[in-house]
């Protein structure tokens, strides 16, 4: 499920970095259980739902990641916020077979509901963006159905459980194809996420060209500046922070 907020404050009035943050509820005080508070996913519907805390939740602020931004004058004082957690399918798909935009009253109040929920955890970890929210658009899994043609609601392809990473599926999900000439790529043929589609694209990049791309890469990356070369700690790419008062689990990367 997605909300994208609008904001009517810039990314530097609200001090807001080119990050991504990834948010887990904790169960106690115990911060190795964050993310497992399931009860949420286990309600009948979104109505009751939407009474628990979400127990996963992603944050981004896609304007502080475009170089061109500022480039239209009427986004230099504006600024935007992503939020994307799990929901159940099955509190969304009595709805599926509506038109879009007439599914009725209670779809409208359950994914309000949800979304608002979103936005409210989210400002408990960005409180100065709270009274700066001027648009508020939410997609339910039938919202991804309808425009980008998934068939549960997905928006980050295959499913990353066991079977998915089992040697008999891993050893199918290649580059090649049985069709000539048709080749896949992204996140499927490696892991899902900005990392897996990147990497997944030189994979089928090399593939195609029978060429070991991974280690031209590497010896780029030796090359380039070996004068600065320096060892690289945890602290380079991300940063933990555990509130056990707020009970939640954050990692901001």
């Amino acid at each position: 499920m997605s909300v994208f907020l609008r904001l009517s404050k810039s990314a530097e009035e609200l001090n807001l970095a080119p990050q991504n943050t990834w948010a887990f509820m904790i169960i106690g005080n115990n911060a190795s259980m964050a993310g497992t508070a399931c009860d949420f996913f286990t309600q009948e519907n979104a109505y009751d739902a939407a009474e628990k805390n979400i127990p996963l939740l992603f944050i981004s602020f896609p304007c502080t990641k475009d170089p061109n931004w500022n480039n239209r004058p009427e986004r230099r004082e504006k600024c935007t916020v992503a939020n994307v957690t799990f929901v159940n399918l099955e509190w969304f798909e009595s709805w599926e077979d509506k038109p879009l935009k007439r599914r009725g009253n209670d779809y409208h109040r359950a994914k309000k509901l949800i979304g608002q929920k979103m936005i409210d955890q989210t400002c408990k970890l960005y409180p100065q963006i709270e009274d700066c929210i001027d648009f508020i658009d939410i997609g339910t899994p039938v919202t991804n159905n309808h425009y980008i043609n998934s068939t549960k609601g997905e928006i980050h392809g295959l499913s990353h459980n066991a079977t998915r990473f089992s040697p008999e599926i891993s050893s199918r999900l290649r580059p090649e194809t049985d069709i000539s000439g048709l080749w896949m790529s992204g996140q499927d043929v490696l892991v899902c996420g900005f990392t897996g589609g990147l990497f997944g694209g030189v994979l089928t990049s090399a593939a195609i060209l029978k060429m070991d791309l991974f280690t031209d890469i590497w010896k780029l990356r030796s090359a380039y500046k070996p004068s600065q070369k320096k060892r690289m700690t945890f602290s380079s790419y991300g940063q933990f922070h555990c509130d056990l008062r707020d009970k939640i689990f954050i990692f901001r990367l």
